[in-house]
């Protein structure tokens, strides 16, 4: 069901819609959040299926519009709103940039590649929390830094759009070598939205978005060598999320390798523990499927499960329950081409995104499948 926001884009005439209104499926935007709660560091809740329940029933294409105020004191407001914001915003750059990588960020500088002295770093003098994500379209072909803020003022979001806008500046990606610091070319994004409410708060939903250009000095090579990084904490943050903790520990060991003889041996050890790791194709949900075999785990309002295979019957239960069982898993052809770090063999995983009644792909590997149960099976 598409809800609509009121949208602003700076400047103008880089901006992916030509209009003052912005629509997002509510469904996309559940997507996205259960994607962002796994892949964030210590997640264990995984799918919520709760937007509708939270908005004016006023039908499709209508505004995204809450029917009161998300919490009274001011400090769940904010809690809320940030964490609804992240969602939202990554839902929106998922739509309308193609964005299909999303490496977190955190508080401290950390590598994309040891061996080219790859680093995520803070700028000189800047303070407070990094930016959300540094993430990637699906083709990885360009890097882009965003930050997601939510707010309730009144006035607008200018205030919330400002205090992102700074946060997407604190970084930069750098290559050092030899007295000699290079930059890479990145897009920098900042998003923010200010809600609607029935009552109670102001009405209009609105999604405000800053982009301007920005160049760099990164060579090709360095740049992919920046994309490949990005792509690997992105595929080992969410094989942490459902519960292949080892196979991700190996992902990101190829991140940290130093030398020629360790990247090598690094990814005999990743590549053996992807062999060893074992496969899920929960073929009873795939009218439309990945053509390859998937490394996932059914994932439900109170984590992933810990039967790696729920038959049927129990999918049902799950779903009685209002617990929105989705099988959530990763080609593991597309982790291969990772742990390979060949960006044009990466690439060459990509496909077209793909969404139906039961099934979503964002075209990097990763698909989410819902069951579809018969008449027997919805009353087990």
């Amino acid at each position: 069901m598409l809800r609509t926001f009121s949208y602003t884009f700076d400047p103008f005439a880089g901006g992916p819609i030509k209009g003052n209104s912005a629509e997002i499926a509510v469904d996309e935007i559940e997507n996205a959040g259960l994607l962002e709660v796994l892949q964030a560091p210590g997640a264990s809740l995984g799918s919520w299926a709760f937007l509708n329940e939270l908005l004016v029933q006023t039908g499709s294409g209508t505004p995204f519009v809450f029917k009161e105020p998300l919490g009274q004191a001011r400090e769940v407001k904010v809690a809320l709103s940030c964490l609804f914001g992240r969602f939202v915003a990554r839902a929106y750059l998922e739509r309308y940039f193609n964005l299909s990588i999303f490496a977190h960020l955190g508080r401290r500088s950390f590598r994309l590649d040891r061996r080219m002295r790859i680093t995520i770093k803070r700028k000189k003098g800047q303070r407070g929390d990094f930016p959300d994500w540094l993430a990637s379209d699906a083709s990885l072909k360009k890097l882009l830094v965003a930050e997601a803020k939510g707010c309730h003022d009144k006035s607008g979001p200018d205030q919330a759009l400002a205090r992102a806008w700074a946060q997407a500046n604190r970084i930069n990606v750098i290559r050092r070598r030899r007295g000699v610091q290079t930059k890479a070319q990145v897009k920098r994004i900042a998003i923010a939205m200010r809600w609607g409410v029935a009552s109670g708060g102001p009405a209009d939903p609105i999604i405000a978005v800053r982009d301007p250009d920005e160049s760099g000095d990164m060579t090709p090579d360095e740049m992919n060598a920046a994309l490949v990084g990005v792509a690997r904490y992105h595929t080992a943050n969410l094989l942490t999320g459902i519960g292949f903790g080892r196979l991700a520990h190996a992902v990101v060991e190829l991140i940290n390798a130093s030398s020629g003889r360790a990247i090598r041996d690094t990814r005999q050890t990743a590549l053996g523990v992807l062999a060893d790791t074992e496969t899920q194709a929960p073929t009873e949900v795939q009218p439309l499927g990945p053509s390859d075999s998937l490394l996932g785990r059914w994932v439900t309002r109170s984590g992933y499960a810990s039967e790696a295979r729920l038959s049927a019957s129990d999918q049902a239960v799950l779903d009685r329950l209002n617990l929105r069982p989705v099988f959530v898993g990763i080609e593991r052809q597309f982790v291969q081409a990772v742990i390979g770090g060949e960006l044009n063999l990466i690439r060459g995983h990509v496909r077209e995104r793909v969404t139906t009644g039961t099934a979503r792909t964002n075209g990097t590997g990763v698909w989410m499948l819902r069951p579809q149960f018969t008449g027997s099976e919805s009353q087990a």
